[in-house]
């Protein structure tokens, strides 16, 4: 379901002053003082809906003067309730809500737009607000200029020679014609369009995780969204199976915290059977690291866009993970929960799950296959199932399809996690990821 709402009107523009000229009396000027020229449209896109959830884009044009620091606020008419937010900090109370700029977002020149993103909750209904307003302005797709502010009441003296013959009344100027409104600006780049340098290196104050990052984390450009990875066959030593494609995705602007030693040696974490603390420990060590001062990630991490993931075994672990209100995507790689409950963890856990999934298969040769669209066909969530049919089970991680299949996983975490409409494209629209040879993609709830 898409709900496209764009409050706007043509913006009026103040006619010239007209001069004024009076016989016998000289007239000192009135000093007109200035003010900002306010004003602001609002764009509101439902981006996706399900029973009881939805996604929203928000984009804010300034249509007045540059401003440096916003708050945009509105009322839910139907009582819906922001669930997390990126690009931006909410505040909510009762149906009020403020959303204020993120600290790589306060500037915004004339003409230009700050966008966020959101996934909300809902009952009964989803109408959108319509009642925005920027600053303390309310948007009305208009531009209000301030009135001219006369200085005190101006001099008249007595001229000491004969005036000269009145003027002529001088006509008003007439009024400027309306500009256009301005182009939007245009969405910011698909995070698979980046190609950073990675550090690969040990996880500060533990041996249990390997940390994949840009290695300038300040070339990003904004704080970066942090992904938890589980291997295959849950190796929670050794990592070597995944350096690839784990490093693919760091260098596209995420950081990757991998459940495995940097150099495979002894970690205390025994091999082989799920242990999804492991995936959440690993964004509370974000947490940390993102709040000491000598880590090259200080403050650099943005901890509302969180995701997990996890090939085979692993991807088990990232579906349990994903229960963690952290957490904000998942992708479960050749995996998914067994109808026996194998690992003690039933098909029904599937119904916890709070984010969008997208669950990814290598083909009916793929041991994991039958599983993953059984675990597709059960999700209530936002779901995406992409199957790559020469892929097999090792094909993402290992094989021929790595770079398509990472390029299909970050293009998803762009789009869920940065709100981008080019992945949003990729991953969901007929020409993107299902034109690809090989390729089959389903989807539901967006």
């Amino acid at each position: 379901m898409r709900i496209d709402s764009s409050f706007r009107r043509r913006p009026r523009l103040s006619a010239a002053a007209a001069a004024l000229l009076t016989a016998g009396v000289t007239v000192t000027a009135a000093h007109v003082a200035s003010a900002a020229t306010t004003g602001c449209e609002v764009g509101y896109t439902v981006t996706s809906q399900w029973p009881g959830g939805f996604g929203a884009s928000v984009s804010v044009r300034n249509l007045g003067d540059p401003i440096n620091g916003w708050r945009l606020t509105w009322s839910f008419p139907a009582g819906q309730t922001i669930t997390q937010l990126w690009n931006g900090s909410p505040a909510q109370s009762g149906s009020q809500v403020t959303v204020t700029n993120a600290s790589y977002n306060d500037a915004v020149p004339s003409g230009g737009s700050a966008d966020f993103g959101f996934n909300g909750s809902w009952n009964g209904s989803n109408p959108v607000p319509s009642d925005f307003a920027l600053n303390g302005v309310t948007c009305t797709g208009g531009v209000t200029s301030p009135s001219p502010t006369p200085s005190p009441t101006p001099s008249l003296t007595p001229s000491l020679t004969p005036s000269p013959s009145p003027s002529p009344t001088a006509s008003p100027s007439p009024s400027a014609s309306p500009s256009p409104s301005a182009s939007p600006t245009p969405p910011s780049q698909p995070a698979i369009d980046n190609n950073f340098p990675v550090t690969r290196e040990g996880a500060y104050g533990t041996n249990r995780y390997t940390v994949f990052r840009p290695t300038n984390p300040s070339a990003v450009g904004r704080p970066m969204p942090v992904l938890v990875f589980g291997n295959g066959a849950c190796a929670h030593t050794n990592g070597s199976e995944v350096i690839q494609a784990l490093t693919f995705i760091a260098s596209r602007g995420f950081v990757v915290v991998d459940t495995a030693s940097v150099d495979g040696s002894s970690n205390g974490v025994q091999s082989g059977s799920p242990i999804p603390s492991l995936l959440t420990d690993g964004i509370s060590w974000a947490e940390r690291e993102n709040a000491r001062t000598a880590s090259p990630l200080y403050q650099r991490l943005d901890l509302s866009r969180v995701a997990a993931a996890g090939h085979s075994c692993g991807g088990l672990e990232a579906l349990v993970a994903a229960q963690d209100r952290r957490v904000k995507s998942v992708v479960s790689l050749d995996s998914g929960f067994f109808a026996d409950g194998s690992f003690g963890y039933p098909r029904s856990e599937l119904s916890k799950l709070h984010t969008p999934v997208m669950f990814m298969d290598g083909g009916s040769s793929d041991i994991a296959y039958d599983n993953t669209r059984a675990n597709y066909d059960l999700a209530q969530v936002p779901a995406v199932l992409a199957e790559q049919s020469q892929a097999g089970h090792v094909g993402f991680i290992t094989g021929a399809q790595m770079s398509e299949g990472m390029t299909a996983v970050v293009q998803f975490l762009d789009m869920t996690l940065n709100g981008n409409a080019t992945a949003r494209s990729y991953i969901l629209g007929s020409s993107g990821l299902a034109a690809r040879a090989s390729w089959t993609v389903r989807s539901k709830n967006f």
